[in-house]
């Protein structure tokens, strides 16, 4: 029995597809057909290229952040005043709503004065931790291994939602085109149905 019923579900499958014969199935119905079979290939053959692309991803950020973490390090600063709010005049490199102060650290030896973001109420004469770049120039830290990698499955992610809901918005609106088409159809027949002649 079970055999029978994949038979006839194989049956009625061919009798739908684009190159049925029935001609109760209109050119515009044959083409929403293909297109259903176009979109289903599009979004699967995007699984693994979404992949690639996170992959490479992944590969380029974990090697910047290698040589992130090789030429990047941190050191200990001294606060030169009281910390006070940033102004627009002030260091760029500094976030806007935030306090920072005038410090010294030094990188191999080498003194560097200039403006570096605090705590709140920081006062003269603290210590704070600071990352340097291979400039010594105040920077951010190193990015890390697993967060290259978290950005690189988020970007595969969003690579592949993005393109299987483009293909599938568009495989809705071929749809709804084609139902206005029948409707129309349908009602053009009705009205040369109603426009025969009794027998």
């Amino acid at each position: 029995m079970a055999t029978s019923a994949r038979v006839g579900l194989i049956r009625r499958l061919w009798r739908g597809a684009p190159w049925s014969r029935n001609p109760l199935m209109g050119g515009f119905h044959r083409l929403e057909i293909v297109a259903v079979a176009v979109t289903l290939t599009f979004v699967l053959l995007m699984v693994p290229i979404a992949a690639a692309i996170g992959t490479v991803y992944y590969a380029n950020s974990s090697e910047r952040a290698q040589s992130e973490r090789d030429t990047r390090q941190q050191v200990v600063a001294v606060l030169l005043e009281d910390s006070r709010p940033s102004a627009p005049d002030d260091d760029p490199r500094i976030p806007r709503e935030s306090d920072y102060a005038p410090a010294r650290w030094f990188v191999d030896g080498v003194e560097h004065i200039g403006p570096l973001q605090t705590p709140s109420g920081a006062v003269a004469g603290q210590e704070i931790t600071v990352w340097v770049d291979a400039d010594a120039l105040p920077t951010t830290a190193p990015q890390s291994g697993i967060h290259a990698g978290l950005d690189g499955v988020a970007l595969a992610v969003t690579v592949w939602f993005l393109s299987a809901g483009a293909a599938i918005a568009a495989l809705y609106v071929l749809h709804r085109i084609g139902l206005r088409r029948r409707m129309a159809q349908w009602d053009r027949e009705w009205e040369a149905a109603d426009h025969r002649p009794s027998r």
